[in-house]
């Protein structure tokens, strides 16, 4: 009587054991549990179990401290269900961690369970503005000086452009508010309560040499900076600006934003414009 021996497959090459181990631990396919081996004590499910469990909470980590005051705000349980589920959502792809929450201002956006809670984006997109503020390339800042040996009928003409180091953000809720309570170290019940704006707050963050900084913009100012950033000379920022404001001394508004700007160091140098 003849046996049929089972045919034995080829054990997987070092490529493929990662890509196994990396799907075993980002998306839950235990498919590389056929390439380990039980220990002594344990089974090798719940031995890889602990595994994907100390590198999942390893992640929320790294999140708490890049959102520290969003993790503040939440309950250490609800800031470690959603770090887990955001992990779920955006498996690390970069191999500097800097990078791995950098989605979940928009994470938290649009996701259902947390729409009714638009503070959590807000606070999490200042968070992630500030930081991406210090981190950004250094650059040679715009100043009065660079401008002295324009004529009047260079100015229509002249094209500005941001700083590596600043952002515009708007956001559409209190943020604001509870982050400096959240500064503060302010109690829970001392906060203020969070609300939706009647409209958007536009804000503006910039690195003043090694410290990120932020304030608030008038839609005025807002505007003319966010066409600034798109291209546009400055003529045509007069000409929106005097849309928006009226034109009686509209030359002059856009003028002392573009000096707040400069001596702000929002603008960048002939070596970076």
């Amino acid at each position: 009587m003849s046996r049929t021996r089972k045919r034995r497959l080829p054990a997987p090459g070092f490529a493929e054991m990662q890509a196994l181990f990396q799907r075993a631990i980002v998306e839950g396919d235990e498919t590389i549990l056929e390439q380990l081996n039980d220990s002594s004590k344990e089974v090798r499910a719940t031995l890889f179990g602990v595994y994907r469990n100390a590198y999942v909470g390893r992640l929320v980590e790294v999140l708490r401290h890049d959102y520290e005051r969003l993790a503040r705000y939440l309950a250490a349980a609800e800031f470690e269900e959603l770090g887990r589920a955001y992990v779920r959502a955006h498996p690390s792809d970069h191999p500097n961690a800097r990078w791995f929450g950098r989605h979940l201002p928009t994470y938290l956006t649009g996701t259902t369970a947390h729409r009714d809670a638009p503070e959590l984006a807000d606070l999490a997109l200042l968070e992630k503005t500030l930081s991406d503020v210090f981190d950004a390339a250094d650059g040679v800042q715009l100043t009065l000086a660079d401008l002295a040996g324009l004529t009047p009928e260079d100015w229509p003409g002249v094209v500005f452009s941001p700083h590596p180091a600043a952002r515009r953000i708007d956001i559409t809720t209190n943020a604001v508010a509870l982050w400096k309570a959240l500064a503060e170290d302010a109690d829970p019940a001392e906060r203020p309560q969070a609300t939706r704006l009647a409209e958007p707050e536009r804000l503006i963050a910039w690195r003043p040499e090694l410290t990120p900084r932020f304030r608030p913009m008038s839609y005025e100012e807002a505007m003319m900076w966010d066409e600034m950033a798109k291209g546009l000379d400055f003529g045509g920022l007069c000409e929106m600006v005097a849309t928006y404001g009226g034109e009686d001394g509209a030359p002059i508004r856009a003028g002392g934003y573009l000096k707040l700007w400069i001596e702000a160091g929002m603008l960048a140098g002939p070596e970076d414009a």
